[in-house]
C-alpha cells in the first residue's frame, strides 16, 4: 500500500512538472515569423516591386483574411554589408507553430486562385528567380519579455 501511494505521488509530481517545463520565467511565447532575405539583381527592382504589389501583396492578404496568415511585413535594408547582401526581407507571421505546418496546402490553393491555376502560379514563382535571389529564410519565435 505504501509502495503504491508513493508510486502515484511520484506519477502525479511528474504530471505537475511538465506544465511547468513548457514554461519559460523570462518571457512568453508569441507568434512565429518565416523571414526571406532577398538580394534584388541588378536593375530588376521596378520588376520585383510591381511583382510584389501586383501578386504578392493581394495573396498575402488573402493568406490574412483565410486565417493563415496572421501577418506580413517587408523591410529594407539600409545598411548593406556588401554587394550581395539582401535588399529586401519578407517576414510571414504565423499564429503558432501548428498554422506553419499546415500553411503550405492550404497556401498553394489559395494563391493558385489569384492567378488562375496552379501552372500559372509555378511560372510566375519561376520568373521571380529572375528578379532577385533568395539569401536567407529563417524561423523565429517572437517572445515577450516579462
Amino acid at each position: 500500500m505504501k509502495k503504491t501511494l508513493c508510486v502515484t505521488l511520484f506519477v502525479i509530481t511528474l504530471l505537475c512538472a511538465l506544465p511547468a517545463l513548457a514554461q519559460n520565467p523570462n518571457y512568453d511565447q508569441g507568434p512565429i515569423w518565416r523571414v526571406i532575405y532577398y538580394h534584388i539583381k541588378p536593375g530588376q527592382a521596378e520588376p520585383f516591386w510591381k511583382d510584389f504589389r501586383e501578386h504578392l501583396k493581394p495573396s498575402y492578404d488573402a493568406l490574412k483574411k483565410e486565417g493563415i496568415l496572421s501577418d506580413y511585413k517587408v523591410w529594407n535594408n539600409v545598411t548593406t554589408d556588401g554587394p550581395n547582401d539582401w535588399d529586401v526581407a519578407v517576414g510571414l507571421m504565423f499564429p503558432n507553430w501548428s498554422a506553419l505546418d499546415q500553411s503550405d496546402a492550404k497556401s498553394a490553393t489559395i494563391m493558385a486562385k489569384h492567378y488562375g491555376s496552379r501552372d500559372a502560379m509555378i511560372e510566375a514563382g519561376k520568373k521571380r528567380n529572375d528578379l532577385r535571389e533568395v539569401v536567407a529564410s529563417k524561423l523565429a519565435h517572437e517572445v515577450m519579455p516579462k
